[in-house]
């Protein structure tokens, strides 16, 4: 089993599973689990949206970074918004202190799960095209990433344990 003083950090688009394979994750690996949306709407009183809309999305992004400061990431597994990878500071920090597991999906699957996409509280979806920024952000987010996954049409379960068999032993 996985032992580490590092915790892992899940990246990829939104409606990609981090949420729900992160959960099922951190149970398996005796961690905790951190969604840092909703971390961060109980900490701002608002949703990811709502701070999006009244303070601004380098506002949301600057409550992320700082947020993921704050947390220690010893034996979590964490599940930031999508957007986190615009933030190069971060990105190298967390690259320090933990492993960055890359979910991938393909655009339909990802377009079929975010019926909400307006209110979801996507960075850069007011000016772009979800298709825009799903193409912008996949090789950014194969740079940071330790490991890629591809989770297109595997249920959960079978994405924990594909994570579980290539994350290093220590």
């Amino acid at each position: 089993m996985f032992v580490s003083k590092f915790g892992i950090v899940l990246i990829g688009m939104a409606g990609v599973g981090k949420s729900t394979v992160g959960s099922a994750l951190a149970a398996t690996l005796g961690f905790e689990f951190i969604d840092l949306d909703e971390y961060l709407s109980r900490q701002e009183g608002q949703t990811i949206q709502q701070i999006i809309d009244s303070r601004g999305e380098e506002k949301l992004l600057e409550l992320e970074s700082e947020s993921l400061r704050k947390i220690d990431l010893n034996r979590k597994v964490v599940s930031p918004g999508g957007s986190i990878v615009y933030n190069p500071a971060i990105m190298k920090y967390l690259k320090e202190l933990s492993l960055l597991i890359y979910l991938d999906d393909t655009l339909e699957n990802i377009s079929s799960r975010l019926g909400n996409a307006p209110t979801r509280g996507i960075v850069g979806l007011k000016k772009k095209s979800l298709r825009q920024i799903y193409d912008e952000r996949r090789p950014i987010y194969s740079l940071y990433a330790d490991i890629t996954v591809d989770v297109c049409g595997k249920p959960a379960k079978d994405t924990v344990s594909e994570i579980i068999t290539r994350i290093p032993k220590i």
